[in-house]
């Protein structure tokens, strides 16, 4: 296994009490993307007067090879419910049905109290990856 094989997962231990550590990973996830998205005034990205990302549950499975389809799925639908994400559909073609999603007032609440989790975030999305979300 090479270095570069490893990946590191960071995500919020104020979060995963409330939702849970498969969620608070996902969530951190959304919340990197969404701040960044703020972070660069990404336009194409700011819909409702909210910055957001999007994915397909198909990609969320590339990203997370450990997680099925179904369990994302209940991942994203957890932190939902949970009022942590938001979901919305804002895409070119009505054909395409990927989902966005956005963090909510309470969940920006929540991640204001874990100062360590905003700043590997931060620390983090000085180097991001090339491709947008």
């Amino acid at each position: 296994m090479n270095k570069q094989d490893i990946k590191k997962y960071y995500f919020s231990e104020v979060i995963a009490k409330d939702v849970g550590v498969e969620e608070a990973i996902m969530f951190s996830n959304i919340f990197f993307w969404v701040e960044l998205n703020k972070r660069n005034k990404d336009k194409y990205h700011f819909h409702n007067n909210k910055y957001w990302m999007y994915n397909a549950v198909r990609d969320f499975t590339e990203q997370y090879p450990f997680w099925t389809t179904s369990k994302i799925r209940r991942i994203l639908g957890n932190l939902e419910k949970k009022q942590y994400i938001e979901t919305g559909v804002f895409n070119r073609f009505g054909y395409d049905k990927t989902k966005w999603y956005t963090i909510t007032e309470k969940a920006t609440d929540k991640v204001e109290t874990d100062k360590e989790f905003v700043e590997n975030i931060n620390a983090f999305s000085e180097n991001p990856p090339t491709y947008t979300r």
